[in-house]
């Protein structure tokens, strides 16, 4: 599913701009955590004489891949944020040369703090980092659902004016999109806090080795099926892709 999210967008043009670049970077990591990680954890289950050397190879592949999960949805929150805020404006102020400066530094901060927290002193830290990031991002679509409220009710009371139809038009589509958004955010956090609660315990690194690192990396595997779910443009797309032409 993520391989096809990838071919349904380089196939259409028009899925090129906006969130779609952000969901393109967040599945590249779903991919990472999919196809490289997720069998070397396997690998690793299997044999009872992995290597030191291996042991820290595949944690920092991990670390990389589930922190530039974390890194994009933050980025995708960030985004719909603004996006909300101002709705009628967003597409225009956000060109795709500023997605593409966010996801390069998405992806530099990923990996920077992927391999440092692939060491010891950096797992001390990372728990509470951790935990401060999943706040953040509660508060965050908390506030987002705030605004999204104020904004329909605003909206709502311009009933019978000229542009109502295009204003409501324009915020129902950012209000999809914020709640796929945080059904994204939602599932994530669903898969990272017991490795997060483990970790504040003193009880993270034992138990990622023994499961956790599964219910990590199911998040990867969820995310694409969420948004085709969600969206319908990518699923018209999908379609179109995978029909034989006649």
């Amino acid at each position: 599913m993520n391989i096809w999210m990838i071919v349904v967008i380089l196939q259409n043009a028009d899925l090129q701009k906006g969130l779609n670049l952000l969901i393109v970077s967040l599945t590249a990591a779903d991919i990472i955590n999919c196809l490289i990680a997720q069998p070397m954890y396997v690998y690793y289950l299997s044999n009872d004489d992995n290597s030191s050397s291996y042991i820290i190879a595949f944690e920092i592949i991990a670390f990389i891949g589930l922190h530039a999960v974390f890194s994009n949805l933050i980025t995708i929150t960030y985004h719909r944020m603004k996006a909300l805020s101002r709705p009628f404006s967003h597409l225009l102020l956000v060109s795709r040369k500023n997605i593409l400066v966010f996801i390069a530094l998405t992806w530099v901060l990923s990996i920077i703090v992927g391999v440092v927290f692939a060491t010891d002193p950096g797992k001390v830290a990372g728990a509470y980092v951790h935990a401060v990031m999943i706040l953040l991002l509660v508060f965050t679509y908390i506030k987002i659902m705030w605004v999204s409220m104020r904004k329909r009710a605003k909206i709502a009371e311009q009933t019978g004016t000229a542009n109502y139809h295009q204003q409501a038009a324009t915020m129902e589509h950012e209000t999809a999109a914020a709640i796929t958004s945080a059904i994204l955010v939602g599932t994530t956090l669903m898969c990272f806090v017991p490795d997060v609660v483990l970790d504040l315990l003193g009880k993270g690194e034992s138990n990622r080795r023994m499961w956790t690192y599964t219910l990590l990396f199911s998040s990867s595997a969820l995310n694409p099926c969420i948004i085709i779910w969600r969206n319908q443009q990518f699923r018209r797309a999908l379609l179109q892709t995978l029909r034989p032409a006649n």
